[in-house]
């Protein structure tokens, strides 16, 4: 347990430095909440969904559609043995959808910093190893013989990576410099001119002195009216279906498709379980056609006799 004085300083830690945080650490905070939230909200529901029975709420539902995509994500993707790997595309695809989705509020995209889209990558790439070892043993290590396969072998961790990032940080910058297009339009109207350029650029004081963009941050609270823009609430919410829900959806998809992908690729297998299934199931049909046949024999032999 934390003495006192510990609670206080930290306390205190937090409150000078708030202000210091990135957006994109905010979001991870306010991404891992939303998410934990989410799964005990589910975990509470289904409980008392078992004990009392009956029709199962919107919640629910869509919950279940969420799962069951996630598991034929999966499936389609590895096979139906690695269907255990399900809670991880639900995890990974939530993760980026939410942070997204929080860009509505005004919060960056977590994947808007090029450390999270690397971390995320990073996982990807050392499973592909553990995968690749795990079901061909030393046998992985002979694809690098070949020496291209040197080089190549790190194009999954930049492809992830770059492609994670370089969409969401697009979309962003987009969405910043539309808003500063229509921001300086209205401001345009009333004679008092660049705005944003007073709000994050240098400017000058009374005495003609340049001041730096952290000592010009208060412009915010004197320009508060530019929030408050007829171009933004006219545009703004279909440029954010776009950039953060569609785009957002999209990326997540794509980023949990290239993992399984790759990590298929790394088992080295022909999918043996499959064909063994599709013979089985073959064989099956076959017998019940031939069971058909012979009963439909017996049938012409008692009409003619």
């Amino acid at each position: 347990m934390l003495q006192p004085n510990l609670m206080g300083s930290l306390g205190d830690t937090i409150k000078n430095n708030y202000n210091v945080w990135t957006p994109q650490f905010m979001s991870i905070i306010f991404t891992a909440l939303i998410i934990s939230l989410i799964c005990l909200l589910y975990n509470v529901k289904i409980r008392n969904h078992d004990k009392n029975g009956g029709q199962m709420s919107g919640f629910l539902v869509l919950m279940e559609m969420y799962i069951t995509f996630c598991e034929n994500l999966v499936v389609s993707s590895m096979g139906k043995k690695y269907r255990k790997l399900t809670p991880y595309a639900m995890y990974i695809t939530m993760y980026i959808f939410v942070s997204c989705i929080l860009s509505l509020l005004g919060i960056e995209s977590l994947a808007t910093t090029y450390t999270v889209a690397l971390s995320m990558a990073l996982v990807t790439f050392f499973s592909i190893y553990y995968f690749g070892f795990k079901y061909q043993k030393w046998g992985y290590f002979k694809r690098y013989v070949n020496p291209i396969e040197i080089l190549t072998q790190f194009s999954p961790l930049i492809s992830l990576s770059f492609r994670l990032f370089g969409n969401m940080l697009g979309g962003a910058v987009i969405l910043g410099l539309l808003y500063a297009l229509f921001i300086n339009i209205q401001a345009g109207f009333d004679g008092s001119g660049n705005v944003v350029g007073r709000i994050y650029n240098e400017v000058e004081n009374a005495n003609g002195d340049k001041v730096l963009y952290d000592q010009t941050w208060n412009y915010q609270y004197i320009y508060f009216w530019a929030g408050f823009n007829i171009f933004t609430t006219l545009f703004a919410p279909w440029i954010h279906m776009y950039f953060d829900l569609f785009d957002g959806g999209i990326q997540a998809l794509v980023f949990a498709m290239l993992t399984f992908s790759y990590w298929q690729e790394a088992m080295g297998e022909d999918k043996e379980d499959d064909k063994a299934e599709a013979l089985e199931r073959d064989s099956t049909k076959k017998h019940k056609l031939g069971h058909k046949i012979g009963h439909k024999k017996d049938k012409a032999v008692q009409v003619a006799l």
